[in-house]
């Protein structure tokens, strides 16, 4: 009490001052200690869900540039031009599109799953990098077939390095002809440059359940030599690390796993409140004055009240609201990141949600988008139109006019689809491809409503564009019981039909699913049935008339298929040519053909056989050299193999197709041009071949009994080829006026159901004997 007496009352107020604003100096710093101490928690929980965000988008990202390169590349026609050429060529090609995105790995694959071309980069001790051929190449890809027809991109390891690939398929139409596939190296670049985009370390662990493998990492080093474990940090027990692991993929049955760590120390130094400064401005505020003490606590406990209450609404999600400080200069540069802080994480998130639901090019909604309004009209029960549109010739255009004019007509086209007024959702699908949907209507009004609106005529570097489109129609009503996806694939194969038969639009049937069904099936089995020999030759005679004696057959293949039975040609001799796979049919049927013939003239039989060749052998070398070697391995005579060429291979390259010809001659083979008077070829064209005989086609013989018109063109075509000292066959004969007929005009030999139908050759054989026409026999 002493004490207090010897004051003044001015000492005892200022004493008073000071033991309040010490005790309000104390309970402000108490408050803001514990405000701090959420602020790092927060900060902490934020730094590293900011990290993990930035890891997924860039992660994703390329994923999305590896997939969308991918498809790119598998409709380049360039790189499809070189596919059937040599291997080399194609791996320059293929190497030119793994340089475009800097790919560690570039690789094609068969329908079969033969890796035939692959690329990979290794680095020289120097560090620079190197392009060699993998040793996978010329083997079948190791994973698992479904793989291809995944859409995302997959982790794959090959040659103990750890890839993220993504493969797209090569279409020649609507058909799958294999895989081009390109990946980034998963390694110690990669995870250094995450850590420098995160601000966190970065590892790559491979997961089994059990233990943890480390992959790579940016501190590859100082966990391999055990300085830190990542078993450690992932369980921290001393909880000296906080850490997040991310889910990048799976590989066999173990999941591929990014672990973002951090020390904790290392974080809360970049984060810490500065408490030397914070306790300097107590003492000076106690130093100054009660007001100066009173408004500088005030003015460090409100801001720091505020940014606690924002990092709260931030951890919440609740972006809308901004933090102003009035106080010193640091609080007002920590508001102002605060407030920049947030609307970067706005503008992330609606960038990446922007680009995950919408076409990068035209900006429509994209597949994601279409897939969800979908679902959500099926699940409101609504019924609804799917119209799938595409513009025909863009592939035309981009290799004409380049990508940049191919991409302007694509959004010009966006653009004409949006201006419809037709009250229609549009998607994009990426490319030329688009999705309406309509709320149910009559169909028919609705596409002629639109096809008349998105009449476009483009001009584009003093070239005139018409564009024109097909439309592929499906009804939900009608296919209440698949998904969304099911409506998209039902209204593609009506796309594809209206393309096909050359339809403006078509609306989808069942029964195409059943034809493509069919198609594919047999499509996948052809090689097979070629290389496990399920073909088989049947023998349609051919009667000289001069004599009445068959002399010749012609050689038809037919396909015994084991589940199916017997396949007529029609039903698969396009698909031979459209997959390539024509070459190894006419070896088949040619070396079949030579086999009989050699069997029958040891039979005591002399009988020509005449084999169908396509134009892809005529226009390919390699076949000639292969079936004069034939006639040399078995020693046959000149004219006892005639090979049929049709009009349209050799008007397709006619000097080619000379060159050929005159080649087959040389060595001895009778040529004949087949279906004569259904194709293009002109006389100028017949004068220069060096055919020996016409094949009248079935369609001017069939109905010569009553047909007049009939009568002129083949009378006409008689006299044209003996002019030009050619013999002739007439096929297709159905009757015995036709045949005496053509007996009286001089054709050399005829072919028909008359005579006969094609025959295995056990039953030919058996026919010979019961045949009233006489048999060519060697002369002994």
């Amino acid at each position: 009490m002493s004490f207090f007496k010897i004051r003044s009352i001015q000492s005892k107020i200022l004493s008073l001052f000071l033991f309040l604003l010490l005790v309000v100096q104390l309970v402000s710093f108490l408050s803001t200690f514990q405000a701090s101490k959420q602020l790092e928690d927060i900060q902490l929980t934020n730094r590293l869900s900011n990290a993990k965000d930035v890891f997924e988008t860039q992660f994703t990202n390329r994923s999305y540039y590896l997939s969308a390169f991918a498809e790119t590349a598998a409709k380049d026609y360039g790189l499809k031009s070189v596919l059937q050429e040599d291997n080399k060529s194609f791996l320059v090609a293929l190497n030119n599109h793994r340089k475009r995105i800097n790919s560690d790995l570039a690789m094609a694959i068969d329908n079969d799953g033969l890796v035939f071309a692959q690329l990979v980069t290794l680095k020289t001790p120097e560090g620079k990098t190197r392009v060699v051929v993998g040793k996978g190449q010329g083997a079948y890809f190791s994973q698992e077939r479904e793989l291809f027809a995944e859409a995302n991109t997959q982790l794959i390891k090959l040659n103990d390095r750890l890839y993220q690939l993504s493969l797209a398929p090569i279409k020649s139409g609507s058909r799958d002809i294999g895989w081009i596939g390109f990946g980034y190296l998963i390694d110690e670049d990669l995870a250094l440059d995450l850590a420098n985009l995160t601000d966190v370390n970065i590892a790559f662990v491979l997961n089994d359940g059990e233990s943890s493998e480390l992959i790579a990492a940016n501190q590859y080093k100082r966990l391999s030599d055990g300085i830190v474990s990542i078993d450690n940090i992932l369980k921290n027990d001393d909880g000296a690390y906080v850490h997040e692991e991310v889910l990048v993929g799976q590989l066999v049955d173990s999941n591929i796993n990014a672990v973002l760590y951090k020390s904790k120390a290392d974080l809360l130094a970049s984060i810490g409140v500065e408490w030397l400064r914070l306790a300097l401005l107590i003492a000076l505020t106690v130093a100054l004055s009660v007001i100066g003490a009173v408004a500088i606590a005030r003015g460090l406990t409100q801001p720091i009240t505020q940014l606690v209450s924002q990092v709260k609404l931030i951890s919440q999600g609740n972006y809308d609201k901004s933090v102003a400080v009035d106080g010193s200069k640091e609080l007002k540069e920590l508001s102002d990141e605060f407030n920049h802080m947030t609307e970067a994480i706005v503008s992330r998130e609606q960038t990446i949600s922007f680009q995950a639901f919408h076409d990068s090019l035209s900006h429509l909604p994209n597949r994601n988008s279409l897939l969800k309004s979908l679902a959500k009209r099926k699940q409101a029960q609504q019924d609804f139109i799917v119209i799938q549109l595409c513009y025909l010739g863009a592939e035309d255009i981009t290799d004409t006019l380049g990508y940049q004019v191919g991409d302007e007509v694509i959004n010009e086209v966006a653009e004409r689809i949006v201006k419809t007024q037709l009250g229609l959702s549009c998607f994009h699908l990426g490319g030329e491809n688009f999705v309406l949907l309509a709320d149910m209507q009559e169909v028919e009004p609705l596409i002629e409503q639109l096809l008349a609106q998105l009449t476009i005529r483009c001009q584009y570097e003093n070239i005139s564009l018409h564009l024109q489109f097909a439309v592929g129609v499906a009804i939900s009503s009608l296919h209440n019981g698949g998904d969304e996806t099911e409506l998209l694939q039902k209204s593609n194969v009506a796309l594809q039909h209206a393309k096909k038969n050359k339809q403006a639009y078509q609306v989808y049937d069942p029964q195409f699913d059943q034809h493509a069904v069919e198609r594919l099936f047999l499509t996948n089995s052809l090689k097979q049935a070629i290389e496990q020999d399920e073909l088989t030759l049947f023998y349609q005679p051919k009667l000289r008339l001069s004599d009445m004696t068959i002399s010749h057959v012609e050689a038809l293949v037919r396909w015994q298929h084991p589940e199916k039975g017997l396949i007529p040609p029609d039903a698969f001799i396009s698909i031979a040519e459209k997959t390539g796979q024509m070459d190894a049919l006419t070896r088949w049927v040619t070396n079949a053909a030579v086999s009989q013939y050699v069997s029958w003239q040891k039979m005591g039989f002399d009988i020509n056989i005449a084999i169908n060749i396509s134009a892809a052998n005529i226009m390919d070398k390699s076949y000639p050299d292969y079936v004069i070697s034939l006639k040399e391995q078995h020693q046959l005579s000149d004219n006892a193999i005639t090979l049929e060429v049709t009009e349209e291979a050799v008007v397709e390259d006619a000097q080619k197709a000379t060159e050929i010809l005159c080649y087959l001659r040389e060595h001895g083979f009778k040529l004949s041009i087949d279906d004569y008077g259904t194709g293009y070829s002109s006389l100028a064209q017949l004068k220069h071949l060096p055919v020996h005989e016409l094949k009248i086609d079935r369609s001017f013989v069939q109905h010569l009994s009553t047909d007049e018109s009939d009568k002129i063109i083949v009378r006409s075509t008689l006299e044209l080829a003996h002019n030009m000292g050619l013999s002739v066959v007439a096929e297709g004969i159905e009757d015995e006026t036709a045949l005496l007929w053509l007996k009286a005009q001089g054709c050399q030999l005829a072919q028909g159901y008359f005579i006969s139908k094609p025959l295995p050759a056990d039953v030919f054989e058996q026919w010979i004997e019961n045949t009233p026409y006489h048999i060519s026999r060697t002369k002994n």
